[in-house]
């Protein structure tokens, strides 16, 4: 097995009698590492200022990792090892080492670029190979503001950036780079971006904008948020195997049916009734029977309320899902969206509940849909909508949580542009309200208002249970139109929503 490849970059901007004692420490602590390295100083020769020069060292480096360092090494030298690690662990693509004072204020460029800026006193960054030259073979600035321009385009290209505390030996002060007030190169790197002097990002994969920018981060990915559409979805989205056969499951094991924590709070009861509700607007768009198809049946509950009325059918790629359902006496396929195929006729009604957001092609979807549902057949989605008031009073932390098992979020306004792009009429929309039991609302309420604890349970026992509750999201109605929908293929033939 091949070591790791690290390549160090000592920036040197003027004479440094700590340099030879910098370089030997950290050639002995490399050595003791195991890695594969080399060590380049970077001085006025390699170009004009600090941009130039880390431009130029980067474009030279061989290894599969970059770290930028300090030229009197202020701190550990084992810090440089706790950065390559993070890399080389794919926890991150950029790593900034900061002193824990620094990890706040500059609000201004926080505000204006990125969160995560890399600490103005010290030089400790590393990067991945490709995040390295993606990086610095867009930048422009020469001076110091580069350490700025480095983090804002970390940010517009949705690479994870991860903060590294070092403790340093001595007194630092921001003299090297941006200043605590740095208006000249915010409005450099804004004035860069406006006139489109950087590399457009991935494109939103629900509009295609180039509108988007690093919202937050969770294990292993970027939530990127697009400002068109007012979207948040996943930096890399995972692959999604459409080529499995579509096949019946007919022995059920519903104990090993998977269920998400807002699941396992909701009892038999509540789903049903919840899926009664749904039914009953389904319903009103209906004749007697009617073909329904519902995608993503989970524990099967609306399937067995539709069953009784319509010819129902189910698809769900997960096959746990699926026995449960069969064992209800549902037809159900345990197959994907993409693989299923029709043998019938073409259904009257089409049902998502909740499952729209886990789709990573969404224009893809809606064109399958529109094969399966005949013309003037009906289509109802529910989903979270990011331009609710509960989305926008939640934090950010919280509603990550979702992409945990969601890819896209969409808003209210992209779902309708969308769906109508997509050749179908939107009949109506409205909030979407679930039955939840109280001992739910019991646990939401004292997890976030601890101290409102005790009064809202005694409220609650005043009311029924299970309780009719919104979760944020929207319920929409349309029908498919005769004729071609939009060609979308045609715009993504132009540039990949997802590839760089």
């Amino acid at each position: 097995m091949s070591s790791t490849a690290v390549s160090i970059l000592v920036p040197l901007l003027g004479q440094s009698a700590e340099l030879p004692s910098t370089l030997e420490a950290i050639e002995q602590y490399l050595h003791t590492t195991g890695f594969e390295f080399e060590v380049r100083v970077l001085d006025t020769r390699s170009g004009n200022g600090l941009g130039a020069m880390l431009r130029r060292g980067v474009s030279e480096a061989k290894g599969r990792i970059v770290v930028v360092v300090d030229p009197e090494l202020p701190y550990a030298v084992a810090a440089i090892g706790d950065a390559v690690a993070l890399i080389d662990s794919a926890a991150c693509d950029v790593v900034f080492a900061c002193r824990r004072d620094s990890e706040t204020g500059y609000a201004l460029a926080r505000t204006l670029l990125a969160p995560i800026l890399p600490d103005p006193a010290i030089y400790l960054k590393a990067f991945s190979a490709d995040a390295a030259r993606l990086i610095f073979n867009e930048a422009k600035l020469a001076g110091g503001g580069i350490d700025l321009e480095i983090a804002y385009l970390a940010n517009k290209y949705g690479l994870r950036i991860e903060r590294l505390n070092v403790a340093v030996t001595a007194e630092l002060h921001p003299k090297r780079t941006f200043g605590p007030v740095s208006l000249v190169p915010i409005i450099a790197i804004r004035m860069t971006d406006r006139r489109m002097g950087y590399r457009a990002p991935r494109r939103c994969p629900v509009c295609f904008s180039h509108e988007v920018w690093s919202w937050s981060q969770i294990p292993g990915n970027v939530i990127c948020a697009c400002s068109r559409c007012k979207c948040r979805y996943l930096n890399n989205l995972p692959d999604v195997d459409e080529t499995q056969p579509v096949r019946r499951v007919l022995r059920a094991h519903p104990s090993s049916i998977p269920a998400d924590a807002a699941d396992e709070e909701r009892s038999d009861s509540a789903r049903e009734k919840t899926s009664l509700r749904r039914l009953a607007t389904v319903r009103g768009q209906l004749t007697s029977h009617a073909r329904v198809l519902e995608i993503g049946v989970r524990d099967g509950s609306f399937g067995a309320a539709a069953a009784r009325e319509f010819e129902y059918v189910g698809i769900d790629p997960a096959t746990a899902a699926a026995r449960a359902a069969r064992s209800r006496g549902l037809e159900v396929y345990c197959s994907t969206l993409a693989s299923f195929v029709n043998t019938g006729p073409a259904f009257d009604a089409i049902t998502l509940f909740h499952v729209f957001e886990n789709m990573s092609e969404p224009h893809d979807a809606l064109a399958r849909i529109k094969d399966l549902l005949k013309p003037g057949g009906a289509f109802f989605l529910t989903t979270f909508d990011t331009e609710g008031l509960l989305f926008m009073m939640a934090d950010s932390k919280r509603v990550a949580r979702n992409f945990r098992t969601h890819r896209i979020l969409y808003s209210r306004s992209a779902l309708i542009e969308l769906l109508e792009h997509s050749g179908f009429e939107i009949v109506s929309v409205g909030p979407d309200f679930e039955y939840r039991d109280q001992k739910f609302v019991r646990h939401r309420i004292a997890s976030r208002w601890p101290r409102l604890a005790s009064l809202a349970n005694a409220l609650l026992r005043l009311l029924p249970d299970p309780l009719l509750v919104s979760s944020g999201s929207i319920r929409i109605l349309a029908r498919r139109r005769a004729g071609s929908p939009a060609n979308t293929r045609a715009i993504r033939s132009v540039e990949a929503t997802h590839a760089r």
